[in-house]
């Protein structure tokens, strides 16, 4: 009798262990920094995380005071990654049609100049790996 209850209350607790397993689907948390030119990049660049083994997870975070973050929750599964970083000045007004004619309707439409260099963004070659254990956290140095 005493073995079966003890039986019994090892595989409720297994059970109970397995339900409280993680419900990120094995997605990490990934933070870090965005330097551009030796200063933090302005606030509202945004980092983009590519998946370059199929891990099935991409992401994109928002720079604020030079640092970013994504919670676990939206987060990274192990694997390599493309890393690109866009930035845009805010203030270019361009026609995207002519750019030798005024902006939009109004002329208040603003598409805006790049920051980053293509190496950084359109032609990224920068890749980073996340990994199952450890920290998760990527320093920019963006020339």
């Amino acid at each position: 009798m005493y073995c079966t209850r003890f039986g019994i209350g090892v595989l409720l607790a297994a059970v109970l262990v397995a339900g409280c397993s993680s419900s990120h689907d094995g997605r990490l948390e990934i933070s870090g920094t965005v330097k551009l030119r030796g200063e933090a990049i302005k606030d509202g660049a945004i980092v983009m995380l590519e998946p370059l083994e199929e891990q099935g997870t991409a992401a994109n975070a928002t720079v604020t005071g030079g640092a970013f973050s994504i919670p676990k929750s939206s987060g990274l599964k192990p694997g390599k990654y493309l890393v690109r970083i866009t930035a845009g000045d805010g203030k270019t007004a361009v026609n995207p049609v002519d750019e030798n004619s005024p902006p939009g309707p109004g002329g208040s439409n603003i598409i805006s100049k790049e920051l980053v260099p293509a190496d950084w963004n359109v032609n990224s070659k920068q890749e980073v790996t996340v990994a199952k254990d450890g920290s998760n956290k990527f320093d920019f140095s963006i020339p």
